[in-house]
């Protein structure tokens, strides 16, 4: 995993500062530092370490999104544990319905041997990326978020939750759907309401699914 850094707010200026080490923050730190080398990233977060370990749920994967996890160099420590979707399914309809009308529809691959998508556990795709960003040398320190920030002559002055300040000439707002910092930015979302639920768990297959979802 990527090194916790105590002394990154000792660092005179940064190029980049993620706020958000969700797998979304880390991949843009890793993305970044493996196109530009020499620019100094540094990835901060509000939950305290080890809290990604515990993360219980999964993502759906796209193939675009795996091409590029593969070039990241992080594909090959997620593929083992992986499912691919080879086949999903939309209904709207009880299972005891005599006729389940299909709404939408996937199947079958955008390539031989490649499936349209993976579902893969946000643990095993969090802990791949973080293992990446420890070998590109990019600083993680957790369990402190940021506050605040102001202009600053070349960048921003970002403020955390311990009292200790950062200069970084670029701040990306990982944090999350409902982000703080895109808040304090002032920048404007557009959102509504579809007026449905929906429920997520985890559950054991008595027979085999076969890759197929969403039945």
């Amino acid at each position: 995993m990527a090194r916790t850094s105590p002394d990154i707010s000792q660092t005179a200026s940064l190029d980049v500062l993620i706020a958000g080490a969700g797998y979304v923050g880390v991949a843009v730190a890793v993305s970044i530092k493996s196109a530009r080398p020499s620019l100094s990233v540094a990835v901060v977060d509000a939950a305290p370490p080890g809290v990604w370990q515990r993360d219980g749920r999964s993502s759906a994967i796209a193939a675009a999104a795996s091409r590029m996890l593969d070039q990241l160099g992080c594909w090959s420590d997620i593929a083992p544990e992986a499912q691919a979707i080879t086949e999903m399914i939309v209904t709207d309809s009880r299972t005891s319905d005599p006729v389940r009308p299909v709404f939408l529809t996937f199947d079958g691959e955008i390539a031989p041997g490649e499936p349209f998508a993976h579902m893969v556990d946000n643990k095993v795709l969090n802990g791949a990326l973080r293992k990446k960003a420890a070998v590109l040398g990019i600083d993680l320190l957790e369990g402190v978020g940021v506050t605040g920030f102001e202009e600053a002559p070349g960048g921003l002055t970002v403020h955390l939750a311990d009292g200790t300040s950062l200069v970084t000439r670029l701040l990306v707002a990982a944090d999350g759907v409902n982000s703080r910092l895109r808040e304090m930015a002032g920048i404007k979302t557009v959102k509504w309401e579809y007026g449905q639920s929906g429920i997520v768990c985890t559950v054991a297959h008595e027979r085999p699914h076969n890759g197929q979802i969403g039945r």
